[in-house]
């Protein structure tokens, strides 16, 4: 019906554009001018830019020629153009017939708008460039407008949405692409009707358009990929560790607060013993795909069994939308395993919390309850109650620490790989251990420097080795190659819980001043602990032999630091350090 409604009102536009061109024929020059218009567009059409990975949503910079040879020859040669270049693209793409009809009538009526502004006012000629150019962009808008009021139609149709709906956020979106396109187009204009062969002067800007928006659109592909799980296409840990932190920060500024939910699947392990990990699988698909259906929420996939679920509403409100996916789940058969239940936690801030770790912390002993008194319970954070570890809890702490020791072992295999530094790693985990104490960190905080130290270098594993005991200074390239070392060691401590030491390993190559890697992160905004890591990592280095150089001396060393605290290093923490060594005995380590 509505491709009907299109083709009834495209049909005498494009018989009018015939007649008018038949009775006034145009010279042998304007034809070929024409054609070469209609060619620039059929390319253009003939390979759009993407503006989504599936390739659903694209771009044609085809409406720059459309719109200049509105305004330049007449609607009618636009409407012509655009009408057939449309309609070759789509039959070589081999698009449906309906398809086919209401697109060549879309491009019709709207090419045939962006010619109005010379019906009103006449022909171009002898025009100022300035009174050019208010055509050509008039000309433009009256193309989009006309271009996306008629395709929010079907849209609004197949989604059951309503139309207003569509129309808006399409004019916002398609509204810079094409006040690009309307630059160009009066570009093109003026260039014309200065001297026809300037038009190749467009190519740079054209070529430009087209590289950039394919270049965002990977970027974009890119950097959903790295927050996505792979599994559910909900965000993972790195996406859920920014967000919460956003929150906490409009948290802060509004003064609104906001709920942590923190889910586990029961029994998990005996569904994929049981059933298979297919039916794993699909228990975790299902479950996401009901998550993602909570109000105001975003969901998260940690990896495992385990999801969060940050509402933004109190605990009250969150506990009633997790309690209906727990109903939910009980009624629906989401694999082949049937009906699975759910464990919740819940924490609010800032009612619960301070801060985030805190936050996390409180949401974790209210997932604990849940866990300890029965399953297929939602437990609201209440500080009187009392943490009770069950069986199933006590599993998954051993087998976090089994990962933990592969992890482990990994490292001692980097170590082993160049016997220069053989207790690398050992050394520099007892070296943050100490500055961790010096500076008076909480007991927790010291045993995460002590394990961030021993796994600090495990990304060194994916180094070749010929990098990694090249017995001389490294080459740019290579250095280049080495610094990828603490983001392929994060990425292997992803999904451990070990936070924050992944963290604090990600950035421990950051300097004071802002001239590390990976981030270029300066000051406070380094992880304390990755500060902590630098300075013994680098005392360490320092003080060991290599294959290109023999050990410094503590003394040489602790002025190497000195002499870039403030740049390199956290002066706080080389203070530290130096107190440290000063009261230190002399057989407390190797480098002493």
């Amino acid at each position: 019906m509505y491709v009907v409604a299109a083709a009834s009102i495209a049909t005498p536009i494009l018989a009018t554009a015939v007649a008018k061109i038949a009775i006034s024929l145009p010279s042998p020059a304007v034809a070929g001018d024409v054609l070469l218009f209609f060619v620039l567009a059929l390319v253009a059409d003939l390979a759009p830019v993407s503006m989504d990975e599936t390739g659903k949503s694209e771009v044609s910079i085809a409406s720059v020629f459309v719109v200049t040879a509105a305004i330049v020859f007449g609607w009618q040669y636009a409407a012509l153009i655009a009408a057939t270049s449309a309609a070759t693209a789509l039959i070589v793409s081999r698009r449906s017939y309906s398809r086919l009809v209401f697109n060549i009538s879309m491009y019709a009526i709207s090419a045939a708008a962006a010619g109005l502004p010379t019906v009103a006012f006449g022909p171009i000629h002898g025009l100022h460039p300035a009174l050019l150019t208010t055509f050509v962009f008039v000309g433009a808008a009256l193309h989009l407008l006309l271009n996306v009021t008629i395709v929010s139609g079907p849209i609004a149709m197949s989604s059951g949405i309503a139309y207003r709906r569509v129309l808006a956020p399409g004019l916002r979106q398609g509204g810079a692409a094409f006040a690009v396109m309307a630059f160009l187009a009066a570009l093109a204009a003026n260039l014309w009707v200065t001297e026809a062969w300037l038009l190749v002067l467009l190519a740079g800007p054209l070529f430009t358009l087209m590289l950039y928006q394919r270049t965002a659109l990977h970027s974009r592909i890119a950097a959903r990929d790295a927050r996505t799980d792979n599994l559910t296409g909900l965000g993972n840990h790195r996406a859920y560790q920014t967000a919460l932190r956003e929150l906490i920060a409009d948290s802060n500024r509004t003064e609104s607060p906001f709920s942590l939910c923190l889910i586990d699947v029961d029994n998990f392990k005996h569904v994929n013993d049981v059933y298979g990990h297919p039916a794993g699988d699909d228990v975790l698909k299902g479950l996401a795909d009901m998550l993602a259906t909570v109000p105001h929420a975003k969901a998260f996939r940690f990896g495992g069994d385990e999801f969060a679920v940050l509402v933004s509403l109190d605990e009250m409100s969150a506990y009633r939308e997790l309690e209906r996916i727990q109903l939910g789940l009980a009624s629906k058969e989401v694999s082949s395993a049937g009906a699975v239940t759910v464990s919740v936690g819940i924490a609010t801030y800032p009612a619960h919390a301070d801060s985030l770790a805190e936050l996390q912390r409180t949401a974790d002993g209210a997932l604990y309850w849940s866990k300890a008194h029965g399953k297929n319970r939602s437990c609201l954070y209440s500080p009187s109650f009392v943490r009770i570890y069950s069986p199933e809890e006590l599993e998954r702490e051993t087998e976090r620490n089994a990962r933990l020791r592969a992890a482990k072992n990994l490292v001692r295999f980097v170590d082993a790989r160049d016997a220069s530094t053989a207790r690398h790693s050992e050394i520099v985990s007892e070296l943050a251990e100490a500055i961790g104490t010096e500076l008076e960190l909480d007991p927790e905080t010291i045993d995460s420097l002590r394990l961030a130290g021993l796994l600090h270098d495990i990304g060194k594993i994916g180094l070749p080795d010929s990098i990694l005991s090249a017995p001389r200074q490294l080459t740019e390239a290579e250095y280049s190659v080495v610094k990828r070392h603490s983001e392929y060691g994060h990425s292997l401590l992803e999904g451990l819980g070990v936070e924050p030491v992944d963290e604090w390993i990600f950035h421990h190559h950051e300097h004071w001043d802002g001239s590390g890697y990976p981030h270029g992160l300066s000051g406070e905004d380094i992880p304390f602990g990755s500060r902590i890591l630098l300075v013994a990592d680098a005392f360490e280095a320092m003080t060991a032999d290599r294959p290109y150089r023999s050990a410094q001396t503590a003394e040489v060393a602790l002025a190497e630091l000195y002499a870039n605290a403030g740049t390199q290093f956290d002066p706080n923490v080389v203070e530290a350090f130096t107190r440290y060594l000063a009261s230190a005995p002399a057989d407390v380590a190797r480098i002493v």
